[in-house]
């Protein structure tokens, strides 16, 4: 047998999602989307590194506006929460290509109107985007382990699907966008 670390094959067979993994991102999603999760997204990133706002073009005067209720924050949201839907929609029903050229589409966007991201920027993109969809929408009190959550040694649980198959699903949107 013949292995070869270096190929593209190698590369695209890493982010493959199995069926598995898609039907629990669509599921997951589907009760993300009804928290209007782009607003959790945008609000975290902008939480975690400030400079996010400029990135969004989010300008208020943050002694008289709040920041995550402007309407330049609500269209943001808008946007982040309708491309993941189109993306999410379209996973197993269309090749995984099509949702690559189109995240490749809006990273050409960004890159034409200034807003180049460095690595650790994506990096603060993928962790909250999983972070905010997996999250069941209850406490986010991280210091209180609920010990049913903890996956096993050799995870089998839907949540471990659930986290794994959006780490693979951003990490491949993520690498078209960067493109």
């Amino acid at each position: 047998m013949k292995l070869n670390c270096f190929s593209r094959n190698s590369e695209r067979s890493m982010y493959e999602l199995s069926s598995d993994e898609m039907q629990a991102i669509r599921d997951s999603w589907k009760r993300a989307k009804e928290r209007e999760i782009g607003k959790h997204i945008l609000q975290a990133l902008i939480e975690r590194k400030p400079q996010f706002k400029d990135y969004f073009g989010i300008h208020v005067d943050e002694k008289n506006d709040d920041v995550f209720s402007c309407r330049e924050f609500m269209l943001q949201s808008h946007r982040i929460q309708n491309f993941l839907d189109t993306a999410v929609s379209s996973l197993g029903f269309c090749p995984i290509g099509n949702i690559h050229q189109m995240a490749y589409r809006i990273g050409q966007i960004h890159f034409y109107r200034g807003v180049n991201f460095g690595a650790d920027n994506w990096l603060t993109f993928k962790k909250v985007t999983v972070e905010s969809v997996t999250q069941d929408g209850g406490s986010s009190d991280s210091s209180v382990i609920d010990m049913k959550s903890v996956p096993s040694l050799f995870p089998s649980s839907s949540s471990t699907v659930v986290i794994i198959g959006w780490e693979k699903f951003m990490s491949s949107v993520i690498r078209e966008m960067k493109r």
